[in-house]
């Protein structure tokens, strides 16, 4: 059975450390998937474009890949039935 350490044990993670590592492990496949988003959709996209979502999926940490999937997702093209 799995208990969060209160600290005693110098080997054990405590809880915050746990919810952190969570936390940052979330931004990192965030992070990835945007980039492979963009990466993809970059045909689509004129180049400045394209420069400024990669500059604000790199230096903005979660708001920008949020941003930049949010508004890919909302902006995919749909399959026209015929």
């Amino acid at each position: 059975m799995f208990f969060l350490s209160t600290g005693n044990d110098v080997l054990a993670p405590t809880g915050y450390e746990v919810i952190a590592t969570v936390l940052a492990l979330a931004a990192v496949v965030v992070f990835v998937w945007a980039l492979i988003v963009l990466a993809r959709s970059a045909r689509s996209l004129t180049k400045r474009e394209l420069v400024l979502w990669l500059l604000l999926v790199l230096f903005i940490p979660l708001i920008g890949p949020v941003a930049w999937i949010a508004t890919s997702v909302k902006h995919r093209k749909r399959p026209s039935i015929s």
